[in-house]
């Protein structure tokens, strides 16, 4: 994948900050939020990813797609992944999660996390968290939890801000997956959104890439489209 245009630039990201990238069914628009991930650790930040959707094997292919080797980042001690798919992959950058008992995931989460700061001297780093996906968490444990942890992310959020942790996390949802009602909300809770969209007609894909909200200053709002024509077979 080519470097993000810098069009798709939706300005500095505010320390807790949370971006949303949101894509439909027949986008590839998840690479944004994957490749905003990549950026953040060429530039120095720690790198933690929840994975919820696809077994680790399956990530790492995904993700290599989009231009970022998970594996060798890990084994460089720049990211570490919280695995809610309970793999035992023997990654010592990979941290399992038994999702049986939902009413001990935030906790243990909770603890995962608190291992990970320790290991890698947080404190002293930016980090970027990255939820790929919240669909995955939507899917595993409904709305009502989903909601609940997101709640419970932005109270700790704020105590690793005063406790002198400088971070955000992007959001990354297929929200073609999702009831529009949550989608709403998640967009309300979110600092910066970046939607796009795919359209299939007989002639064409068309790529729409909405720049929708941002805190940067002087941000206007922008759309973008690309077209990848069809072939015809002779």
């Amino acid at each position: 994948m080519r470097p993000m245009r810098e069009d798709f630039d939706i300005g500095r990201i505010i320390p807790g900050g949370i971006l949303l990238v949101s894509y439909g069914q027949y986008s590839l628009g998840w690479k944004i939020g994957v490749d905003y991930l990549k950026r953040e650790i060429e530039r120095g930040a720690f790198g933690i990813i929840m994975n919820t959707t696809v077994p680790i094997r399956k990530l790492c292919e995904r993700t290599r797609l989009a231009g970022f080797d998970i594996l060798e980042t890990g084994k460089r001690g720049q990211l570490a992944v919280i695995d809610l798919f309970n793999e035992q992959t023997g990654l010592d950058f990979v941290y399992p999660i038994d999702t049986v008992d939902r009413t001990l995931i935030i906790p243990r989460i909770e603890k995962v996390m608190e291992e990970i700061q320790a290991r890698y001297n947080l404190k002293n780093r930016r980090v970027v968290g990255a939820i790929a996906t919240l669909d995955g968490l939507y899917e595993l444990f409904g709305e009502k939890f989903l909601k609940n942890m997101m709640r419970q992310y932005l109270i700790r959020s704020e105590r690793l801000l005063r406790d002198g942790y400088d971070h955000w996390t992007i959001l990354i949802v297929n929200r073609d997956t999702i009831p529009q009602e949550l989608h709403s909300w998640i967009i309300s809770i979110s600092d910066y959104v970046i939607l796009t969209e795919g359209i299939v007609n007989r002639e064409s894909l068309i790529e729409n890439t909405v720049l929708l909200k941002s805190l940067a200053p002087g941000f206007s709002q922008r759309v973008f489209q690309t077209t990848v024509p069809a072939k015809k077979l002779q």
